[in-house]
């Protein structure tokens, strides 16, 4: 902070909010990921988002406080902090899909959620590691053995198919934050989450039919995850697709196509304070419908993938699967991510060279390898043991059995001598 005649004047070297808002936009782009429509957004996907706008849901399950006590909460948490919000107005907005279910709501027991978790089973595109307000995703016994098989032999953190340990195939989420900027941030956070989903989705497609098949190409320009930012006063309502990538060339000038780019569409904002209140549950509304009509078909988009994948072989020996691996702290950050956080952060500490980054992620692998290499050694010494003692024991036992034999054979001929003996004697 600089002064001049006892006025203190900003660091000019300080970046402001927008500076680095700016700065996140810049590295999603870098990542394929941009915060705008796409004319290839499918009229038939717009269509169906209108229609999840439509009807009436009256809520149920209200927080600890009246229905009519709403303005006086929305207007006490203003400038509160995230939790506050997040416990007083996001119930109001995305309803839990568990307190659905335990209401007595049908055709919900698949649908799981989670709070404040972060995504340690997959990788990021630009940003930190995704760690969402509220998540709303399958949970494991949405899946039948066989295709938990197949996906849990298919997934990685470039592939995820559990985004925590305990979720897989986020469809929602949301992202609460306080005032106006803070809502700017809950957007760049939900598409940057969004596009990680809706990547593991077309890359699903990709590896189960092919890049060019029609059933992958179908879901190209289709809303496949939704999103919800809302502050104390407004709600933003976000679907997210895929488009294929633009054609580029290589360093020796051959054309490439990038695999594929992630845009939003914005489908509604609404206010929770304006308007005698009529749109207050409009969020709400939509997020039933969300439930009720795009879940059953998000699970039957991935069962259609996963039942034209091969069953995996089954494991012997090392039990562990690709979908067991997960990111740690360094690993899981791209060279970029050391300066970057969910958070506005205002200063940047320096990151990490990109050469001592990939040397300490070759050495993490190269002890990963390591470890597995020794326990398939120790688990080959340990299967040549048994069969050694094995081969031991029935050369044992072969030769008691021969040494049994001869006894009995000796006192057969006996029995025979002695009985020749008796009858020349009479």
């Amino acid at each position: 902070m600089q002064r001049s005649g006892g006025v203190s004047l900003p660091n000019s070297k300080r970046k402001s909010s927008s500076t680095h808002h700016s700065g996140k936009e810049q590295r999603l782009e870098q990542n394929g990921i941009y915060m705008k429509s796409s004319t290839l957004l499918q009229r038939e996907s717009k269509r169906f988002c209108d229609q999840l706008l439509e009807g009436y849901h009256e809520p149920i399950g209200y927080p600890c406080y009246p229905v009519d006590k709403i303005d006086e909460v929305l207007d006490r948490v203003h400038g509160l902090n995230e939790a506050r919000l997040q416990r007083d107005v996001t119930p109001w907005v995305v309803p839990s899909a568990e307190n659905l279910f335990f209401s007595g709501v049908a055709g919900l027991d698949g649908i799981g959620e989670e709070i404040n978790a972060e995504w340690v089973r997959c990788e990021p595109m630009g940003l930190s590691r995704p760690k969402p307000d509220f998540t709303v995703g399958l949970r494991r016994s949405a899946f039948r053995n066989e295709e938990l098989e197949k996906l849990e032999n298919y997934g990685t953190p470039q592939n995820p198919f559990y985004f925590t340990p305990d979720l897989s195939f986020p469809f929602l989420i949301c992202e609460a934050k306080t005032g106006r900027i803070g809502i700017d941030q809950a957007d760049t956070q939900n598409i940057h989450s969004a596009s990680i989903a809706t990547k593991a989705i077309v890359n699903l497609y990709v590896a189960a039919f092919g890049r060019e098949h029609e059933k992958t190409k179908d879901l190209l320009g289709r809303v496949l995850v939704f999103t919800v930012s809302h502050n104390n006063r407004m709600v933003n309502l976000y679907g997210h697709y895929a488009v294929a990538g633009m054609n580029s060339s290589d360093v020796d000038g051959h054309d490439t196509v990038d695999s594929y780019q992630y845009f939003r569409y914005d489908i509604a904002m609404f206010s929770l304070s304006m308007y005698d209140g009529r749109e207050r549950f409009r969020a709400y509304n939509f997020v039933r419908n969300l439930y009720d009509r795009f879940a059953p078909q998000h699970l039957e988009r991935i069962r259609e993938a996963v039942g034209s994948m091969q069953r995996p072989v089954p494991r012997t020996g090392l039990s562990f699967a690709a979908s067991d691996i997960g990111l740690d702290e360094g690993s899981s950050r791209q060279s970029f991510e050391a300066i970057a956080s969910q958070e506005n952060a205002v200063f940047r500490t320096p990151s990490e060279p990109a050469s001592a980054s990939q040397k300490r992620d070759m050495a993490n692998m190269r002890g990963q390898l390591d470890k597995l290499l020794r326990q398939l050694q120790e688990q080959r010494e340990e299967s040549m043991q048994q069969l050694e003692q094995r081969r031991k024991e029935s050369k044992e036992q072969l030769e008691k059995q021969r040494k049994e034999s001869k006894e009995q054979l000796e006192q057969l001929t006996g029995m025979i001598s002695r009985l020749q003996e008796s009858k020349d004697a009479s």
